[in-house]
């Protein structure tokens, strides 16, 4: 019989020669082809940490309560991030179809669009509130309850486009992918600090003819952090659309994620994957006294930015060829034996 150290070895091949043949990838658009692309490039995102205003104050107020375990190990309150936005560039894609790609800007005719919607759970382990800052660290949460990434894409001719304002039309169209974030290779822990003594309006694109949220003019705090990269495929994608993806994908992240405040090139959605933002009276405001902090509300908002780097198997057949030679080596071996 094979032995289980052949199968490891045979598998661990296979892993070793998919990367090693990774390449760009091609989708089917409503418009047609678009070949050789190596990243999506989204274009900028509002994004809901619900709760995450209160999950930081509740850390100040007592930082050894908290239940949630990060994945680094530590303890802290837990709260839960949206996001949804649309594609912005299909970077490396070539064919005609890769220039109807709608952008958010000018006529929708003759165009297509791409979206997602995410979610996932984070938790506060490290806060801060000194005269004019507060200062949090975040961590990956180690159980993760509602987390997915879903991209949808549309014929602009027949459906609406995604509205940023008003926070609709994200999850409209056909589901292409249906995936579970994970950490990526650069860690799992983020970071934000907010100037809280110099507010500004939430803030927006400044271009009425894309509507205007109504969170677009609340006093917010400013301020700016970053998230490391994201995995989706570390766990097996609950769905792949194949007449999408003309690729067999071995690699999918989200990386070069910013953060940011106020608001500067989207608007603030009304809804955010579905989910009505609590900010109150002063977005991420936190009032704190002899006892304690207060939250101004139990959410805060922020605008993010990231791209997607992506790459495939171009012909599955190829990698198909080298299981039946690895397989082909194990019954020699067994033969031999």
């Amino acid at each position: 019989m094979i032995k289980f150290k052949q199968i490891a070895v045979a598998v661990a091949l296979a892993g070793t020669f998919a990367a090693a043949h990774a390449a760009p990838v091609s989708i089917t658009t409503p418009n047609g082809n678009v070949n050789g692309i190596t990243a999506f490039d989204w274009a900028p995102s509002p994004v809901l940490a619900q709760g995450g205003n209160q999950a930081f104050v509740n850390f100040i107020n007592n930082p050894g309560g908290g239940t949630v375990e990060g994945m680094n190990g530590g303890m802290g309150y837990g709260f839960n991030v949206f996001s949804q936005g649309r594609l912005a560039v299909l970077q490396g894609g070539t064919g005609a179809a890769a220039s109807s790609l709608y952008n958010g800007s000018g006529s929708t005719a003759g165009k297509y669009e791409i979206t997602f919607e995410l979610a996932y759970q984070e938790v506060v382990t490290t806060a801060l509130a000194v005269p004019g800052a507060n200062i949090a660290v975040f961590d990956f949460a180690k159980v993760q309850t509602n987390n997915y990434f879903r991209v949808y894409v549309k014929d602009l001719d027949s459906d609406a486009a995604a509205n940023y304002a008003a926070g609709t039309g994200f999850n409209s169209g056909t589901l292409v992918f249906d995936g579970t974030i994970a950490p990526g290779a650069a860690g799992s822990v983020s970071n934000f600090n907010a100037n809280t003594g110099a507010l500004a309006p939430v803030g927006s694109d400044g271009q009425p003819l894309n509507g205007t949220s109504s969170l677009s003019g609340t006093p917010s705090v400013t301020g700016s952090g970053a998230t490391p990269e994201f995995d989706l495929l570390t766990v097996l994608p609950n769905f792949i659309d194949e007449s999408f993806w003309n690729s067999e994908l071995v690699s999918f992240l989200v990386t070069n994620i910013s953060q940011n405040l106020p608001f500067q090139s989207v608007d603030p959605s009304e809804l955010i994957a579905g989910q009505v933002p609590d900010i109150g009276a002063v977005n991420g405001g936190t009032i704190c006294g002899p006892t304690g902090c207060a939250a101004a509300g139990p959410d805060i908002i922020f605008q993010t930015d990231f791209n997607g780097p992506v790459q495939g198997i171009p012909e599955p057949g190829t990698l198909a060829l080298a299981g039946l030679a690895l397989g082909g080596l194990a019954l020699a071996r067994r033969r031999k034996a």
